[in-house]
This record gives structure tokens, sequence and C-alpha cells, in this order.
């Protein structure tokens, strides 16, 4: 395909194609999903760990369409639309057509893009967005065309602001882009110190109220930091174990443009050294000087256990950066053939996402229409309080008349209240909120091959 009318309508049929394929992926929800639900049943400064940018919009979807499936799913696709978007844009300031549209579907080279973002992730797909819209931004704003505006740095900041309550990784490309200017001549010429602080001023007013919030509830904020695996080790140690835990996260997260390119340049031995464009060299610059801050910040920290996904900011640009070079190193035979495989896996990925729901891990497929009918049967309109967010949001969903909270979130209960735990008895679950109950038995709950049970408990 050479024309953007071509790409740009491949990019929104496929986001479009992907709404209609959730509902074939099972009709419960995921982990995230149900996450997402939950919360986004109402608007509050800050919600759990997770920064509230993706309930806050989620909430607006449901306020439009409905709370459902189709909600979640809009939302999640025309995120993931709209980043497809945004990198085409970006690279067509400087290449034709079918390169920046390959460059696109490189994505798919990313598994945390590829198979994760697609099946369940959530707040990393609006972090994705949200950081090709930052290196767009900062693209404009470095390389012009002319010198840029205080708009366009007023622009910068809210989005890197918007990127931070996103996902709070988010806030470190900003921070890396702006390194990575400072080391070359050409882009510390065009960094304006009235703009840049214009970019911070803007950025800290969309961030004050929900760090407000955070500071104000730390502990729920902070319910996540043990994911970090910060131990009381010896620092030396700690150190070793905190960089090898990152270096292992970037090859996890870019193994297969590691073994792609490594092919590649193996078959392309002895050609001339490219020379990346201005874009590419932003990109890999970047990515640079992240890893230069991650690594200074995980020895800093005492970090210990980093998740390939939190790189996703940052890592990203590894793909398009890796597909242009090889568009420029294989010439347009070689470049075709890389379409095609690239199209294959996006495929590939598309038609194994019903496994996903159904099968493996099945969360799609858990029979909570059957869970709810038991509860109406035998427990109609009381308060249902669970120990998972997973079944509370499901439940949500199918017992949309009935209030249902997750025990840590739920305000004084006075009357009646059914408890539904996954991990332990419902009867220990109403104990930590000072409740006693009678056993109302389990309930099974098949997740695709697997059977689970949950227990139940009444107080009335």
């Amino acid at each position: 395909m050479t024309s953007d009318r071509a790409w740009i309508a491949l990019i929104v049929v496929w986001a479009m194609v992907q709404v209609a394929w959730r509902f074939a992926q099972g009709p419960a929800l995921e982990l995230d999903e149900a996450e997402a639900f939950y919360f986004a049943r109402n608007l509050a400064l800050g919600y759990n760990a997770q920064p509230p940018l993706y309930f806050w919009l989620q909430w607006l979807v449901f306020a439009v369409v409905g709370q459902g499936i189709l909600g979640l799913a809009l939302l999640k696709y025309a995120l993931l639309g709209t980043a497809g978007l945004l990198l085409y844009a970006m690279l067509r300031r400087l290449r034709p057509p079918f390169e920046a549209g390959v460059a696109v579907m490189g994505l798919g080279l990313l598994p945390q893009v590829l198979w994760e973002a697609q099946r369940a992730l959530t707040h990393s797909v609006l972090a994705l967005t949200m950081a090709l819209l930052v290196m767009a931004l900062a693209d404009r704003v470095l390389r012009g065309p002319g010198r840029a505006g205080l708009g366009a740095w007023a622009a910068l900041g809210i989005t890197a602001g918007l990127g931070a309550i996103s996902k709070w990784n988010v806030a470190l490309l900003p921070l890396a882009i702006l390194l990575a200017a400072c080391l070359r001549a050409e882009w510390r010429a065009r960094i304006d110190p009235r703009g840049v602080m214009l970019a911070v001023v803007a950025a800290a007013a969309v961030v004050a109220l929900p760090f407000w919030w955070v500071f104000r509830n730390p502990v729920v904020a902070g319910g996540s930091l043990h994911k970090l695996g910060i131990d009381e080790a010896a620092p030396l140690w700690r150190m070793l174990v905190g960089l090898g835990s990152l270096a292992s996260a970037w090859i996890a997260f870019c193994g297969l443009v590691i073994v792609v390119g490594g092919l590649i340049a193996f078959k392309l031995r002895g050609q001339a050294r490219w020379r990346a464009d201005p874009q590419s060299r932003l990109m890999l610059v970047t990515m640079g000087a992240g890893a230069g801050l991650l690594a200074v910040g995980v020895v800093l920290s005492g970090v210990t256990d980093v998740a390939d996904r939190w790189l996703l900011p940052i890592a990203v640009f590894s793909a398009p950066v890796f597909v242009l070079w090889a568009l420029d190193s294989l010439g347009p035979l070689g470049g075709r053939w890389l379409a095609r495989g690239l199209g294959a896996l996006w495929v590939t990925g598309f038609a194994l996402l019903p496994v996903s729901g159904w099968v493996e891990p099945g969360y799609r497929a858990a029979d909570f229409a059957g869970l709810a009918k038991w509860i109406e049967d035998r427990h109609s309109d009381v308060a249902v309080v669970s120990d998972s967010i997973w079944i509370a949001g499901n439940l949500a969903l199918v017992l949309p008349d009935r209030p249902v909270w997750r025990s840590v979130d739920a305000p004084e209960l006075t009357g009646a209240v059914l408890w539904v735990a996954r991990q332990g008895t419902a009867q220990a679950l109403a104990a930590t909120r000072g409740k006693t109950a009678a056993p109302a038995g389990g309930h099974p709950l098949r997740r695709g091959g697997r059977r689970e049970a949950v227990d139940l408990a009444f107080s009335p």
C-alpha cells in the first residue's frame, strides 16, 4: 500500500474489527477489564495504585454507551488505533506511506503490544498511546520546521502530565527526551528555557490533584510497591540483582526485535553502515538516555524485580527504529517480504485471542452468569462483597442493579451482606470487616480448563 488513505483505513478498520472480535473471546472480564469496570462506575481523584486517567476515560465512555463489554472494548481499541495513527503521522514527516505503515506494523514484534495489549492490558495501552504522542510532540519541538513556539511547549507539558497519570512510568519518557536533547548540539540549540519552564508548569498542573490524592492515600496508592522487590539485602548484591533484572526485562521486551534484527544483520554483513534519519536518531538516543535513567533508578532505589512491561514508554521505539533500518537495508523487495511477515504476525495474534479467553488463562470464559443466578435465587437485594477485584468487577457487570464491592473499598456496611471469597473462607473475609457470617456454601467457577470454587457466607 502506497497511499496515506489506505494505511489510515487499515488501522481504523483493524481497531473496529477488534471491538467486534472481543465478543468472541468470552462473556466475562479479564483481570484488567474487571478492574476497569469496577472502578470506572464512579468518578474519583484516585482509585488504587494505578493512576486515574484510564478510569476517567472509561467512565466517560460508559456515560455515552452504557456500562458493559462494548464500552470496555471501544476505549481500549480506540486507544490502540490512535497509537498506530500517531506513530504513522509522526513518521510520515520524513518517510513515504509504505515505510511509515510498515514501521507501525513493526509494533507487532513487541509481545507487550501484539499479544498483551490486545489480550489483557488497559493502563499500559493508554501509556503506549501517550508515549507515542509525547514523542511526536517532542519531534516537532526539537526538529522543527522553525523554532517551536510556547504553545508547542505547553502542549508537550500537558501531554507529559497526562502521560504520567495514565501510568506512572510514562513520566520517565519526557526526562529521557530532555536528556537526549542535551546530548546533541542540533537539539540542544532548539531548547527554549522559557518553553521548558512552561512545559514543567503545565505538566505539574495536570498531575497536581492526582498527586494530592496519592499523598492523602499512601497505603492504597502504594499497594503495588511490593512488585518492585525492594529488600534489605547487601547493597552490592541488591544492585547486581536489580541491574540483572533490568537487563532481562529489556531482553524480554525487545527479544523478537533482537532475534530478527540479528538474522537480518547477519545476512547483510559487510554492507555500509546505516545512517539513521533524524527521527530514528531521536528515538535511539531517547532509548539510550531512558535506559541510563532506569539503571540509575534501579541502583538508587534498591529495586530488584523489573517487569518488562514497565519499559514500554521507552522500549516501544525499538520496533519502529528496527523496521526503518531493515527497510533501508533490505531494499524494495526485502521490504515487501518484511511487510508480509509482519502482517502474518498480526493475523496470527488476532486469530489466537479467543484461545486466551476460552482456554488459557480462560478468565473470559468464567461462568459468572451461573454465580449471579445462584445469588439472585438465594440472596436477592443484598450487597455483595468480595476479596477479589476480578470477582467484584464481573459480578458488578452481571448484577448491575446490586451494590457490589471489593472488601477494601466497601463503605460502612449496615445491612445484609453476601460475602464471596476467592482466597480463604468467606467467614474470614467477613471478620476482616468486623462482621459475623453464616456459611452459605461454595459455588464452582470454571475458568478455561481449570475449576475454581468460591466460598460464600451471609451476614443478615
